[in-house]
């Protein structure tokens, strides 16, 4: 498809725009059980948190990690009725709920106060932290699944292209566990930072959003370097795990390209790999998107069980 300096500029304009963005779970909302805040590690002093989200009925014991993340940055609503009231009326819960899926609703440090790059290793961590307390929350260590979108996505990505077997010299336990998850659902994500909407289209990003790598980096001192650093698409390898794809062929925050050349990446590789493309689709959500969870449902169920 011929990328328009036009559709170009939408697409940076709406750049951080992201999984913030609430798409509404029309149907009845599962009931569910929820353990909060529970600490999966430290940073700068500060606790790096997760939720434990799980249906009441038809659980499958199979765990998966959403990334809680919109522009980089993770919240929670101290106020428990907001966060009650988002969790029934939100796709990202529902739709995985719906599946009978044990959710790890992951926080990661945020900007501004942290960097993009000081991200991924905090979803390493819980990954982490998740296999080492398995038995704890009734789901199985060995096959793990991770999801989330745009942003979220695209650390989901990250973290999935870095995760290890463990460092089993760390004198803390949960770095000796394994951060490999055994399958990914990315939906929208950036994975290729320099070629954005069009080859080298990074160049562009400034003139239309300054200040935006400096709040992704902090310092810059070689930005195609650093750019390429947090792409996913240049840490594709044959064993990647599973990937599947799905994105709206409207999206003006994310373009479509994106996970194109994700799919083809992993093709290239030899690696499994399907994209789905929804008709119409903008960014974060759509009116049908609730019909897209069943292929979501058997992804997980195919590489998990």
């Amino acid at each position: 498809m011929k990328i328009t300096r036009t559709m170009f500029v939408l697409s940076i304009l709406c750049f951080c725009a992201a999984f913030a963005a609430i798409g509404r779970a029309e149907e009845m909302p599962v009931a569910y059980q929820a353990t909060e805040d529970v600490v999966y590690g430290h940073k700068d002093g500060l606790a790096l948190t997760l939720d434990v989200v799980q249906p009441t009925e038809d659980r499958k014991g199979l765990g998966v990690i959403l990334v809680s993340s919109g522009s980089w940055m993770s919240r929670k609503s101290d106020i428990i009725e907001e966060e009650e009231n988002r969790r029934k009326h939100d796709h990202w819960l529902q739709g995985l709920l719906k599946g009978g899926f044990t959710l790890f609703v992951v926080r990661h440090g945020s900007g501004p106060r942290y960097t993009v790059p000081e991200m991924t290793p905090d979803i390493n961590r819980s990954i982490r932290f998740v296999r080492a307390n398995a038995a704890t929350y009734g789901v199985d260590p060995d096959h793990l699944g991770i999801t989330s979108g745009s942003s979220g996505g695209h650390l989901a990505l990250m973290a999935a292209m870095t995760g290890d077997d463990g460092k089993p010299d760390s004198k803390d336990p949960i770095e000796r566990v394994s951060s490999k998850v055994q399958a990914v659902v990315a939906w929208f994500p950036p994975t290729d930072m320099i070629n954005w909407a069009a080859p080298n289209g990074y160049t562009m990003i400034p003139l239309l959003r300054p200040g935006l790598y400096e709040r992704m980096f902090g310092k810059i001192t070689d930005i195609e370097a650093q750019l390429k650093s947090i792409s996913p698409l240049y840490l594709v390898t044959k064993d990647s795990p599973p990937l599947l794809l799905i994105h709206g062929d409207a999206d003006k925050t994310v373009p479509l390209q994106q996970s194109e050349i994700m799919k083809a990446k992993y093709e290239e590789q030899g690696a499994e790999v399907k994209l789905i493309v929804e008709p119409g689709g903008g960014h974060s959500s759509w009116p049908e998107i609730m019909d897209d969870y069943p292929s979501v449902w058997d992804w997980f169920d195919q590489h998990l069980k």
